[in-house]
């Protein structure tokens, strides 16, 4: 299983878009995934239009569900943990928590049969980003195309190599992901020049900006559902196809 955390301290970056559409893509493309949302703005079951009652990553987190109890399928392949308010009180307990960072992976650890495992997680370096970066063995980070978001990306770096030096285990950068593209803005050039000088391979093509996509969750649907042949639908194909055939 290939654990994944889309990870970014910034919020507006299309952090919540590009784990949604990964997950769904790589659904739709036959492969069994699980979606997990560690943000307690609960945008993933927003977008699948889950009733707050059934977010349960809460209940999950303080240990009063299993993981296989907590999840829903929301699409053919893909199965969701969605979260809410919540989670911020449970993250109080976390902090004292014998388990701190660990308690994510404890608590997935029983699952079987996901090729994929990813994580939406929180736009802060909280305890529950650190536990998602715990889990995971790579790291998706989406970044919008603003020059202070250059700044923390460097601070989100950092901060990925310091929690892989603590545990001991090797946390890839597997994609870096430009988002809000536009490319008749020389800003959104340069950016992408420099994203390219330093992560090289790492980096995804960019994903344009699409009023599609942003009109996609209001109709509970991703784009893929909504306009399937729009621009975020065709650039998020892209990143999926970058995933699906490693």
């Amino acid at each position: 299983m290939r654990r994944i955390a889309v990870v970014n301290h910034k919020g507006g970056t299309g952090k919540t878009t590009t784990a949604v559409h990964l997950a769904a893509g790589l659904a739709t493309a036959g492969r069994s995934v699980l979606l997990s949302d560690l943000d307690p703005q609960g945008n993933v079951g927003a977008w699948f239009g889950l009733d707050p009652d059934e977010c349960s990553m809460a209940e999950m987190a303080q240990g009063r569900l299993t993981a296989a109890e907590a999840l829903i399928e929301v699409r053919e392949n893909l199965d969701v943990i969605a979260s809410d308010w919540r989670l911020a009180e449970a993250e109080e307990l976390l902090v004292t928590s014998r388990e701190r960072e660990k308690w994510l992976t404890n608590r997935l650890k029983g699952l079987k049969g996901y090729e994929f495992a990813i994580v939406d997680c929180a736009p802060s370096m909280s305890i529950l980003t650190t536990s998602g970066l715990a889990f995971a063995e790579e790291v998706v980070i989406p970044i919008s195309m603003e020059y202070l978001a250059l700044i923390g990306v460097k601070q989100l770096v950092e901060n990925i190599l310091r929690m892989t030096s603590k545990n001991g285990k090797a946390v890839q950068i597997t994609a870096v992901v430009p988002t809000f593209y536009q490319n008749n803005l020389r800003k959104s050039r340069e950016i992408l020049i420099a994203l390219e000088r330093h992560f090289g391979r790492a980096l995804a093509d960019p994903i344009r900006v699409n009023v599609r996509l942003s009109e996609a969750p209001s109709h509970g649907q991703t784009v893929f559902e909504y306009s399937p042949h729009s621009r975020g639908a065709q650039d998020y194909r892209r990143l999926v196809r970058r995933f699906a055939s490693a």
